[in-house]
């Protein structure tokens, strides 16, 4: 069974001639651009049991040809998709399970139920132009312009796209490739495949948010090959909650978008200490600017769906209540069509492709790392675990020490300390866990759990206590007033509620700190 690793970029269907004209193109292509009109119908029960196992089951005409595929697993992060692809000629255009012969797959389909409630459920009609590429360091990609619908019953959807599959080298040309097409084409990365497009066409259920998937790391790897799992890890949150953000809606996608920013950023800052800070530095910058265009947004869609909303039901009659919150929500959506615009634009295009070229390319990687020699890892003081050869048990263990040990610090004066300090213990706790969930897998799981829960819970109590600066901040975002509806009063109301709220939550915080303070570190 094969692995499929292909960029996928999507592309108004007005460019298609511009993309078949494209010089760059031209002067890559190894082969002519051939033709095919495909026509392929997507396979599953009604209960949808292929998608619930992450399968996806095709026939596809071709010509006069039907090839039967299989495709699965894996993951898809910066428009760059890998999973496993299993395909057969048949004879027919019927599913013929004796040419499957991966075990796993067999194991699967081996239900008798199941092979006798699969249907077709939506199909696919499409102009490929096909061409081979010679790419930058003598690999090789088939370069795949698509442009056709999705079809479900009465529904349909138009794509056009391009994918870049390669056939051999590294991924890293296909993201250079892409970031020189962006400069003529008006390109998108696409991480939806068509199979999940079309079942949600078919089903009318949309992907709803989704939470960050735990990181796949091992014992055995070495703190390069963990730092790669966790970054793309962190894309891949990131880019399964795009769509749903873009469509407007759910603000949890916009929620997790931006903790999926906050994960990569903590893990740049993590990893930075094995390697180097200079050569971290160009990716954290540019994450900084999308950061900033989350932050507003995510911050009003708090103030206003949750601590208005708590407010409202008990100040109702108040005249000043109702007028302010149709300017905060005027402003809230204000923020958030600022941050889709970003996402929509070119510049967020480049630096998720930037991205996935810099991750691709190991280029933070010095020479001293590849022999080995590189002792930076160590928090306070040479460990001999960093650099590319290190164990990433012994780094990780090292670093989640040092922090803890940060953290146990404010224990003796937590009483004291004033709201600045307060926020810099939050961050410092919200650093720490997102280190505990990142290295979760090299661990006992009751025990990571038991500790990233404790600091969890002391994490949203500081965050309650800080709401009284961000609600401030943003109460003096709202316009003016001659307060003929006594809007003042209202904004008084809101801090007051605030603080006193804050207030609460603070004589919480010695509970908390006794439950982080007991719970036993799991390194």
């Amino acid at each position: 069974m094969a692995t499929e690793i292909e960029l996928k970029l999507r592309l108004p269907s007005n460019c298609v001639a511009r993309v078949q004209r494209s010089p760059l193109l031209k002067s890559l292509s190894i082969s002519p651009s051939v033709t095919q009109n495909l026509y392929t119908v997507y396979y599953d029960t009604s209960n949808l049991d292929l998608r619930r196992n992450d399968v996806a089951f095709r026939l596809r005409r071709s010509g006069r040809r039907w090839i039967q595929s299989i495709k699965g697993g894996g993951s898809a992060a910066a428009g760059l998709h890998q999973r496993y692809e299993w395909e057969a000629p048949v004879p027919k255009p019927q599913p013929d399970f004796t040419k499957i012969s991966d075990p796993s797959l067999i194991r699967l389909f081996d239900n008798a139920d199941l092979r006798e409630q699969m249907r077709p459920l939506f199909i696919t009609e499409c102009k490929r132009r096909i061409r081979t590429l010679r790419l930058s360091g003598g690999g090789e990609a088939e370069l795949c312009l698509d442009q056709g619908r999705i079809v479900a019953g009465e529904a349909s959807m138009p794509f056009c796209e391009i994918e870049l599959e390669l056939k051999s080298g590294s991924p890293l040309p296909l993201f250079q490739l892409a970031l020189d097409l962006l400069h003529t084409i008006p390109l998108r990365l696409e991480n939806v495949s068509k199979a999940e497009r079309g079942y949600t066409l078919a089903s009318g259920i949309k992907s709803p948010p989704l939470k960050a998937a735990s990181v796949q790391l091992v014992a055995e790897m070495n703190v390069n090959e963990a730092f790669k799992a966790i970054a793309w890890n962190c894309l891949g949150h990131l880019h399964s909650n795009e769509a749903g953000m873009l469509h407007g809606g759910d603000i949890e996608y916009l929620h997790q978008m931006r903790v999926a920013l906050r994960r990569l950023r903590s893990a740049l800052n993590v990893f930075s200490r094995a390697f180097s800070k200079a050569a971290f530095a160009p990716m954290a910058q540019e994450l900084r600017w999308l950061a900033g265009q989350f932050g507003p947004a995510r911050d009003w869609d708090v103030f206003v769906t949750e601590t208005l909303a708590d407010i409202l039901p008990h100040f109702s009659d108040h005249p000043g209540i109702l007028p302010l919150q149709e300017k905060c929500e005027q402003i809230r959506r204000r923020h958030n069509d600022e941050a889709r615009s970003a996402v929509e634009s070119a510049h967020y295009t480049e630096l998720m492709l930037k991205l996935g070229a810099w991750l691709s390319a190991d280029s933070w990687v010095t020479p001293s790392d590849l022999m080995g020699l590189d002792n930076r890892a160590g928090i306070e003081g040479p460990s001999g675990s960093g650099g590319l050869g290190g164990s990433v048990k012994e780094f990780a263990g090292t670093l989640l020490a040092h922090r803890h040990r940060q953290l146990k610090k404010y224990g003796k004066k937590l009483a004291k300390l004033s709201p600045p300090e307060l926020h810099a213990v939050r961050i410092l706790a919200k650093k720490q866990r997102y280190a505990g969930e990142f290295f979760a897998g090299l661990y006992p799981p009751k025990k990571v759990k038991t500790y990233v829960k404790s600091l969890a819970e002391l994490q949203d109590i500081l965050g309650v206590v800080n709401d009284t600066a961000i609600i401030e901040q943003l109460l003096s975002e709202v316009p003016g007033t001659r307060d003929e509806r006594g809007e003042h009063e209202a904004a008084g109301i809101i801090r007051g509620w605030v603080a006193s709220k804050a207030l609460a939550k603070k004589l919480e915080l010695t509970n908390a700190w006794a439950n982080f303070d007991k719970s036993s570190p799991f390194w």
